[in-house]
């Protein structure tokens, strides 16, 4: 572009001209924006895939508190048809399906065995997209407590095989909450990262992180 312009009376000439990119300049920011796109994909599932895990792990230790509060307030026994009968609260897990079901049972014979048709179903809950019950390889610590020893099953509560447990890990709350099956932990992983929590016969659940070599 050639501008023109006029000082002292003298006509000049003003010479401006427009450089664009090389190819190679064009290559190298096209590289670049690769790379940084490459970066943010992989860190962008990565904080996803551990918000899920960690959603996982909270949302399953408020719904044991909420399971063990309902065994509370329920208490041991209850009145049904003019009679007093026992009950109790169950949380059943499936760990192929990877959920698990709460229960409310009530001894309807009185023979004090939990016996199919005396339980009813209060609600399922499925673990987020990726998240399943298990751990993440290189784990040889024992769920929080940093016991040596690696796990042994996904989740440790007995597996009792009357119902509504029916063979599957369950944990049975009785009216002071407290796990009346012993004490047990429950292990979540997805990909490299694992979570776990674990109960004791009191009642007392407790979340923890796996940090790569011990858990906190």
């Amino acid at each position: 572009m050639i501008c023109t312009g006029k000082v002292s009376g003298k006509r000049i000439k003003l010479a401006h001209r427009s450089r664009g990119f090389t190819l190679l300049e064009l290559l190298l920011v096209m590289a670049m924006v690769g790379i940084l796109t490459c970066v943010a994909t992989w860190g962008g599932s990565h904080l996803v895939r551990g918000w899920q895990l960690k959603r996982a792990g909270h949302q399953l230790l408020e719904d044991l508190k909420a399971v063990q509060a309902r065994a509370e307030m329920s208490g041991s026994l209850t009145m049904v048809n003019g009679s007093l009968v026992m009950q109790r609260t169950f949380l059943a897990f499936d760990t192929d399906a990877r959920s698990y079901v709460a229960y409310a049972w009530q001894d309807h014979d009185g023979d004090g065995v939990a016996e199919a048709g005396e339980s009813v179903q209060l609600w399922q809950k499925s673990l987020p997209p990726g998240v399943s019950f298990g751990w993440s390889s290189g784990i040889d610590r024992r769920a929080c407590s940093n016991v040596a020893g690696a796990p042994t099953s996904e989740i440790s509560f007995s597996s009792p095989a009357y119902a509504p447990c029916d063979d599957r890990p369950c944990i049975k709350f009785d009216q002071h909450g407290f796990s009346v099956m012993g004490p047990g932990a429950v292990y979540l992983s997805e990909g490299e990262q694992s979570l776990a929590i674990t109960g004791t016969r009191p009642g007392h659940f407790t979340l923890c992180e796996w940090g790569g070599e011990r858990w906190r």
